[in-house]
């Protein structure tokens, strides 16, 4: 594996924006990257895209083979590169230039095996349609192991029901943290609320619904389609779906937010408003950093939050 430098990344196309070192901090890593005198170093290894699988419109699991073992979960961010191709993006091309010719960016982990990974991605741009267009056996390279799994960053010993609040492919991630979990009996419940602007966007829906069906109990999942019935905090109703029941209390329920830099920046917010412990909140952006948060979508799920038993003593 040859040890090669990573520039400065602009704001990319599905996967987390950037890159920074494994923390078990509440932020799971800085959406910015950085590194002590210079851009972070990482191995390089080859790969080959096995399959660009559509899932719904506009999102695609990218099936990816190395010969090399490799040790990474679901929430981990990695450096995905493809060779030979031009963009018509200024800056993608004057990366991938530098870069000796590939393309580069960073994506989230959804699965991973010993030899293999799957990466969600979600089809806007040239990055992502290039990747997405891709055939089998296309040459690839990955490197780099950022933030802290999802399920790592979860302290399940003192945790009694864990919710997962993601937007787009965001719900990618969050699939293969949920299968792991599931694989541990002594995991609290698990509650995914996977949002889409149109149903048709809905990825792995009747997958979902089988899990549900068998681990009654453990796992459970909702659709918010916003189109149809606004965004997850639009309204006390919709509200719901995340509601604790009332034997829970505060410090009882861990959030992991992941995707929509608003959403994930208001839903922070209003945790913290209402007295969720940061310990308890987990998050990952996506894209859309600089929306500014709207106080009254702070205050509606804080208000919602909070009519939760008090933090117990």
């Amino acid at each position: 594996m040859k040890t090669s430098s990573l520039l400065l990344l602009s704001t990319q196309l599905m996967g987390s924006t950037a890159f920074a070192p494994a923390s078990l901090g509440n932020q799971r890593a800085s959406s910015k990257l950085f590194a002590a005198g210079g851009p972070p170093q990482y191995d390089k290894i080859d790969a080959v895209l096995r399959e660009a699988e559509v899932l719904s419109k506009g999102s695609v699991m990218l099936h990816i083979d190395s010969d090399t073992p490799i040790e990474y979960k679901p929430g981990h961010v990695l450096a995905l590169e493809i060779e030979n191709v031009e963009s018509g993006d200024d800056k993608n091309n004057a990366d991938a230039i530098a870069n000796g010719g590939w393309m580069r960016g960073p994506y989230t982990v959804s699965r991973a095996t010993e030899n293999s990974l799957d990466i969600l991605i979600k089809v806007v741009g040239d990055k992502s349609k290039i990747l997405s267009e891709a055939k089998s056996g296309t040459p690839l390279k990955f490197g780099g192991k950022f933030k802290v799994p999802i399920v790592e960053g979860i302290q399940k010993d003192d945790t009694k029901r864990v919710v997962f609040i993601s937007t787009g492919t965001g719900v990618g991630p969050c699939v293969g943290a949920i299968e792991e979990a599931l694989k541990d009996e002594s995991f609290p419940p698990i509650e995914l609320c996977a949002s889409y602007r149109n149903a048709v966007e809905i990825v792995y829906s009747d997958y979902l619904d089988e899990l549900q069906t068998k681990n009654p109990g453990r796992f459970s999942w909702k659709a918010i389609v916003t189109s149809e019935t606004g965004r997850l905090s639009a309204t006390e109703k919709n509200l719901e779906a995340i509601a604790a029941a009332e034997d829970l209390g505060l410090n009882d329920t861990h959030y992991h937010l992941i995707g929509n830099g608003q959403l994930v920046s208001e839903f922070k917010a209003g945790l913290d408003k209402a007295g969720v412990p940061k310990g308890k909140v987990t998050v990952e952006m996506y894209f859309n950093h600089k929306a500014a948060p709207n106080d009254d979508v702070i205050d509606r799920i804080a208000n919602m939050i909070s009519s939760a038993k008090a933090v117990a003593v």
